[in-house]
C-alpha cells in the first residue's frame, strides 16, 4: 500500500500550516494541494502559499465557481491512478474562531467528509486549529506519536493498523479502552491498556492529554470506521463520540480509515 497525500486548503491558516507539516511528515515529503477560490478567497494566496512552501508543492487554485467536493475527488481519482495499490490521505485543515460543533456542521469541509468517507482507499485526516491568528504563526510540532484506536482485533482494525504503519510515526502503538481478551500479537502492534470507568470520549481525551502534554509533539489518533454496506453514510457511535471529543483538541489529528461491512 503506498500512501498519496493531498492537502486541501481553504486558505492560508495556523491550522493550514499544521496541515503542510503532517502532509509532509505521512507523504514522504510530498504531497499535492488545493485550493478552491470563494468569496473570501485572499487574492495573493499563491504567491503567499509558494513562499510559505518553498514552492513545493504549487497550489493548484482552482476559480470561483468550482464545485469545490468534485474537485477533491477529481484530484483523488488522479492520485489514486498512479498505481494499483494507492491509498490517499486526504488533508482538512479546519479553523475555528471558537468550539462549536453546531457551527462545525454547517460548513462545507463536513459535507466533504461525509463524502469522502464513501469513496474507495481514501483516508481523511483532520487537521483542526481553535484560534482568531488569520497567519501561519511559525510553530509546527517536532514529533509525530500515532495511535490506533483498537476496539478488536477485526478486519477494519487491522486495515486502520495496516495504514497507520505506512505513515512514518515517531512513535507508533494501538490503545484499547477497559478489558480485552486478546493479546498484542492480534495486531502486531504494541498497546496500551487504559482503564474504562465512565465515558469512553472523556478516557481518550485524559490518555491523549498525557501525549500532548509535550509540546513538541503532535497526536494522531487513527480511527477505524466502520461503515455499513447497505447505508455506507451510517457510522457507528463510536467513531461519532470519538470525533466529537477530538474535534477541536489541540495538537490532535483525527484519521478516519473507513472500511465497509
Amino acid at each position: 500500500m503506498q500512501n498519496r497525500v493531498l492537502v486541501y486548503a481553504e486558505a492560508l491558516d495556523v491550522a493550514a500550516e499544521g496541515a503542510v507539516w503532517y502532509a509532509r511528515r505521512v507523504g514522504d515529503g510530498r504531497f499535492a494541494a488545493l485550493h478552491v477560490a470563494g468569496k473570501n478567497t485572499d487574492s495573493g494566496i499563491r504567491a503567499r502559499w509558494f513562499e510559505f512552501t518553498g514552492g513545493e508543492p504549487r497550489l493548484d487554485v482552482r476559480p470561483a465557481g468550482t464545485d469545490a467536493q468534485q474537485a477533491v475527488l477529481a484530484e483523488v481519482a488522479r492520485l489514486r491512478a498512479e498505481r494499483d495499490d494507492v491509498i490517499v490521505t486526504v488533508v482538512l485543515p479546519e479553523q475555528f474562531r471558537k468550539r462549536s460543533l453546531l457551527a462545525a456542521a454547517q460548513r462545507a469541509q463536513f459535507r466533504l467528509k461525509l463524502r469522502l468517507l464513501v469513496e474507495p482507499d481514501v483516508v481523511v485526516a483532520d487537521v483542526p486549529a481553535v484560534t482568531s491568528e488569520r497567519r501561519p504563526e511559525g510553530h509546527v510540532p517536532d514529533r509525530l506519536v500515532v495511535r490506533v484506536l483498537a476496539g478488536d482485533p477485526d478486519a477494519a482494525t487491522l486495515r486502520a493498523v495496516e495504514y497507520a504503519n505506512r505513515i512514518g510515526a515517531d512513535d507508533l502503538r494501538a490503545v484499547h479502552f477497559g478489558e480485552r481478551s486478546w493479546a498484542d500479537d492480534d495486531l502486531g502492534l504494541a498497546v496500551d491498556d487504559e482503564p474504562l470507568d465512565g465515558r469512553l470520549g472523556d478516557a481518550i481525551l485524559t490518555y491523549i492529554r498525557r501525549l500532548t502534554a509535550d509540546p513538541g509533539s503532535a497526536v494522531n489518533v487513527v480511527l477505524p470506521e466502520r461503515l455499513h454496506a447497505n447505508l455506507p453514510r451510517l457510522r457507528g457511535r463510536r467513531a461519532i463520540a470519538v470525533k466529537r471529543c477530538l474535534l477541536f483538541e489541540p495538537h490532535v489529528i483525527l484519521s478516519s480509515v473507513p472500511f465497509s461491512e
